[in-house]
């Protein structure tokens, strides 16, 4: 219901003043806003190796959360079979797998896990290859 006497608010859409001006920018002299910053290379990196079918990824629950892992050790394998993949990296192109693994973990775009369940089930004879509960490595 609306108020008797009350003034009703109009809608005002607002257009830029670009095409107020007739098309000519009012803010000429003013420099052009940056481009969205360009990526990291580390960021570059990391995406071209989720990107890549040849490392074997799985799926697990980590804090409630479903994330897509992989190994240390297939990441190592990988990277030493596919040496284009660190062209990416432009001048740090040269570094060992351990020290791009690092990198990536200073960055945060890799996050160290550890599986939950380290005990045997009964009538089994190893862990699980690929566990299906993570958490996160404590830092000691």
């Amino acid at each position: 219901m609306k108020k008797a006497g009350g003034a009703e608010k109009k809608r005002v859409r607002r257009s830029s003043g670009a095409i107020q001006n007739g098309g000519r920018d009012s803010s000429s002299d003013t420099p052009p806003r940056k481009q969205a910053t360009q990526k990291d290379v580390f960021q570059l990196f990391a995406e071209k190796v989720r990107d890549n079918k040849d490392l074997v990824s799985r799926w697990a629950v980590l804090q409630e959360t479903r994330v897509e892992y992989f190994r240390g050790k297939d990441f190592v394998c990988f990277l030493r079979n596919h040496p284009e993949v660190k062209d990416i990296l432009e001048s740090d192109r040269n570094l060992e797998a351990e020290d791009i693994a690092d990198a990536l973990l200073g960055k945060n775009l890799l996050v160290r896990c550890d599986r939950v369940v380290k005990t045997l089930r009964p009538g089994k004879r190893k862990l699980s290859t690929w566990p299906a509960h993570l958490e996160i490595f404590p830092v000691s």
